[in-house]
């Protein structure tokens, strides 16, 4: 369980590390990122509800389509609805049969269309 705890938490420092390395902005709450575009807004909405009510997969997927034209807008929406999603618990996660490295892996997947893989893997501290 505590080795559970680091691990989301090394998530989301990671998260917040490509937020800083991309806009030079410290993150103190993903809500500080404001989206210019209403109808990401309503998508960020959509895909954290969708998160709560435990569609997880389904929420992966639409973000992968919806975020699909690589926009500002669109890295912002996926940084906060991973955020939302490394605030779930334990129970959570088991719940819905998530295992930590499948959300790493969906996290670096979806940031390296942004970034560079090899920046992706510093940022997530990770040698794959």
């Amino acid at each position: 369980m505590f080795e559970q705890d680091y691990i989301m938490r090394q998530i989301k420092e990671c998260l917040d590390a490509a937020m800083r390395l991309l806009f030079h902005v410290n993150v103190e709450s993903p809500a500080m990122l404001v989206l210019k575009d209403q109808q990401k807004e309503e998508l960020v909405l959509k895909l954290t509800d969708m998160l709560d009510r435990g569609k997880v997969r389904d929420a992966i997927s639409e973000l992968d389509c919806a975020a699909a034209d690589g926009s500002q807008d669109d890295l912002i929406v996926g940084y906060r609805f991973y955020t939302h999603l490394c605030q779930k618990d334990d129970d959570y996660l088991e719940q819905y049969g998530l295992k930590y490295s499948e959300i790493e892996g969906e996290m670096k997947r979806f940031f390296s269309r942004y970034i560079s893989p090899e920046v992706v893997d510093l940022v997530t501290h990770s040698k794959d």
